[in-house]
């Protein structure tokens, strides 16, 4: 058995000994072995800048790079580490092989604000600034094409569901609709909701060409751009003003009369009501608020009532068969 004093003695020798294998497989690309024996050594607080790089080698090569970009993240929230610059250049190179190109262009940008930045680190980080706004780009017109298609697909195949996933991927893009989406406003299998969301996408891009909108057996050319959102409506306002006499009565049928007025009016939008049926359709959804009470009773003896009471439950229907709140 050793003594304590005899393995203080003894671990200089076990530590270069092990740090030398763990070079040897990462030289000779065996990065399990390697990682396990570094893992060790760093167990043992080695934590050298020699044996830190291998480490992030090992997960880089062995493909757990979020492993190796969170390790990285750590280290270089020391600026004042002598290396901090050489483990920013692999931090961004775990970004560049991750595909994340938005969090790399940050990085680089908020790096090449410093004084201390090496030069020729700068134009590294330049090119590889210019490198990943082409590769992005790239990546985003691969994307695109595959999203649309799959859309147009799920389209054919009346796949609302889908329909609605692929316009989200693609907002989420922040890229403009192409024709053949734009025309999905007027094709009959595209569910109305699915349409609304295409119009939201086309007023998110600032779209100012004329479009057709067919929906509910109405059709409209607007632009989109020259529409308010569905909140900034006069309409919207003017029925959710009304409604406020009803929320002092009963606060919690007013928040779900507010939300009925909404997804009728998504269902429908861009094509609205008659502005002067602002007051039928607030009495109306007072009149709704009865006949969810009343377990679906008597209905409006009104007509006008009527069609807005059968409006108004359709597009429930309609929105909250898509769209889950």
């Amino acid at each position: 058995m050793h003594t304590e004093d005899e393995n203080i003695i003894l671990f200089p020798k076990w530590k270069e000994s092990l740090k030398e294998e763990s070079l040897q497989d990462l030289q000779a690309k065996r990065y399990e072995e390697a990682l396990e024996k570094i893992n060790e050594l760093i167990q043992y607080q080695v934590t050298d800048q020699e044996i830190l790089i291998g480490k992030m080698m090992c997960l880089m090569e062995l493909g757990r790079l979020q492993e190796a970009e969170d390790m990285c993240e750590e280290i270089i929230q020391d600026k004042h580490n002598e290396h901090y610059f050489h483990f920013v250049h692999i931090y961004l190179t775990i970004l560049f092989q991750s595909n994340k190109y938005d969090l790399l262009k940050e990085r680089i940008e908020e790096e090449l604000t410093s004084d201390n930045l090496p030069s020729i680190l700068r134009e590294q980080f330049l090119q590889l600034y210019d490198v990943s706004e082409k590769m992005e780009s790239d990546l985003v017109d691969e994307k695109t094409s595959l999203y649309i298609e799959e859309l147009l697909q799920a389209v054919k195949s009346s796949d609302h569901k889908k329909q609605w996933r692929n316009i989200m991927q693609l907002r989420r893009m922040n890229i403009k609709p192409d024709t053949a989406v734009i025309k999905l406003l007027v094709h009959h299998s595209v569910h109305p909701v699915i349409k609304t969301a295409i119009f939201i996408w086309l007023q998110e891009q600032s779209y100012s060409k004329l479009v057709k909108v067919n929906k509910l057996g109405q059709e409209l050319q607007v632009k989109p751009i020259d529409i308010p959102e569905i909140k900034e409506l006069d309409i919207y306002k003017a029925i959710m003003y009304d409604l406020r006499n009803f929320e002092q009565n009963n606060p919690i049928m007013n928040i779900f009369l507010s939300e009925s007025l909404y997804r009728y009016l998504y269902v429908h939008y861009p094509i609205l009501p008659p502005s002067d049926d602002k007051e039928l359709i607030s009495e109306t959804l007072v009149n709704f608020s009865n006949y969810i009470l009343d377990h679906g009773g008597e209905d409006p003896m009104d007509k006008h009532l009527k069609y807005y009471l059968d409006e108004i439950i359709k597009s429930e229907h309609l929105y909250l068969s898509i769209i889950e709140d």
